[in-house]
């Protein structure tokens, strides 16, 4: 989606988060897009649109809540803000770790999810901002990670 601004054309800017949930067993939370949504059936780490005003720790512990009726602890960032340019705009987004406090995983925006170790997360399609991230998690030190 462009549109015009000062004679030139201006992508749509769409700043997001997503939530690397880890459990006990170092294992990656993963979920699918449902079919009937943009970017469906393509994978990624749940999260969504960050809100006038909000962090972006603030948007996701925001979205699990809606998404999943989950609660989370935020922590560091997985890396660098993944940039990346779909049709309908341009996506910048944030991944963090996190554990949950709750496990009710009420599906709204997802048709499945999937506890991965690191090395199945690659074998996942990935939606294009959520692949490098996903990437980044796969080669990280898990059992190093504290918050």
């Amino acid at each position: 989606m462009e549109k015009t601004v000062g004679g030139r054309q201006m992508t749509k800017q769409i700043h997001v988060v997503g939530a690397a949930i880890l459990n006990a067993q170092g294992q990656v939370l993963a979920s699918k897009r449902a079919d009937d949504r943009i970017l469906g059936t393509l994978w990624e780490f749940p999260g969504g649109k960050i809100e006038a005003g909000e962090t972006p720790q603030t948007a996701l512990v925001r979205e699990l809540q809606e998404e999943f009726n989950d609660q989370i602890t935020v922590g560091p960032a997985v890396g660098p803000t993944s940039v990346f340019e779909y049709d309908f705009g341009t996506v910048h987004l944030t991944v963090f770790y996190a554990r949950l406090e709750s496990h009710h995983f009420d599906l709204i925006a997802h048709s499945e999810l999937r506890w991965c170790d690191q090395a199945e997360l690659m074998t996942l399609n990935w939606a294009g901002a959520d692949a490098p991230l996903a990437q980044q998690v796969a080669q990280a030190d898990l059992k190093g990670l504290t918050f």
